[in-house]
Parts: structure tokens; C-alpha cells; sequence
């Protein structure tokens, strides 16, 4: 039998993190809605795969609800923060809305060698 404290964990969870992230929450609000450490979420996600797949899905729910405000601030529906409505997309749905910057290089590359020499001003032609 393992040390420690007993797990907090339920399988009612499962639910319960995807239903409070549908309305934009993070998981480190989940985690404090259930009194345990956001680490602990990740150690549940780790330990249980139902879990893990409910958070991946929560993750789904919460970029959406950031998208949906942004849609509607930016055709004027509703009058939200787009400064919040960045940073949440960015976050929370990276994959589909980081910032995203891509260099080409289409030229040669040129390589020069430099050496020194060390003179000693008292033997200048050694």
C-alpha cells in the first residue's frame, strides 16, 4: 500500500472539468473550483487516461468559447476585450492561433577565415 495522503481524485471529474471550461475557464480555475494544487491535474492526467482525454477535450471547449468572443467583438455583436481575447486564443488554442513567423534563406552561405598573429615587440620578426 502506498504512503500519502489518499487521492482527491473522482471519475466525476471527467465531467466536471470539461462543463467549467466550456465557459473560457483555465484549468488552474477547475483546479481551485475542486480545492487541489493545478499540479494535481496535471498528475491526474497522467494517472488516469480518462482524465486526461476529458482535459483535451475541456482544452477544446475553452478555445472555442475565447474564439466565439472574439468573433463576436470583432463584428461588433458584443463589446468584449480584444487584448483578452488574444491572449486567451493564444493560449488556449495555440496550434491554430500563435503568432507564427517563417524565415527563407535563398542565398549562399560565405565563410571567411580570419587568422591573427601575435607579434612580440621584442623579437618582431619571430
Amino acid at each position: 500500500m502506498a504512503g500519502g495522503r489518499p487521492t482527491k481524485y473522482d471519475p466525476a471529474f471527467c465531467d466536471a472539468v470539461v462543463d467549467h471550461c466550456k465557459t473560457g475557464a483555465s484549468l488552474t480555475s477547475f483546479a481551485a473550483s475542486v480545492d487541489i494544487a493545478r499540479s494535481t491535474v496535471n498528475e491526474w492526467m497522467e494517472q488516469h487516461a480518462e482524465f486526461s482525454e476529458a482535459v483535451k477535450r475541456a482544452k477544446a471547449h475553452c478555445a472555442a468559447w475565447w474564439e466565439l468572443n472574439a468573433r463576436n467583438g470583432a463584428t461588433g455583436e458584443k463589446d468584449v476585450n480584444a487584448t483578452l481575447c488574444i491572449f486567451g486564443l493564444k493560449n488556449m488554442a495555440a496550434e491554430d492561433w500563435r503568432e507564427k513567423q517563417e524565415l527563407q534563406h535563398s542565398g549562399g552561405v560565405r565563410v571567411e577565415r580570419i587568422e591573427r598573429t601575435i607579434v612580440d615587440p621584442a623579437n618582431p620578426n619571430s
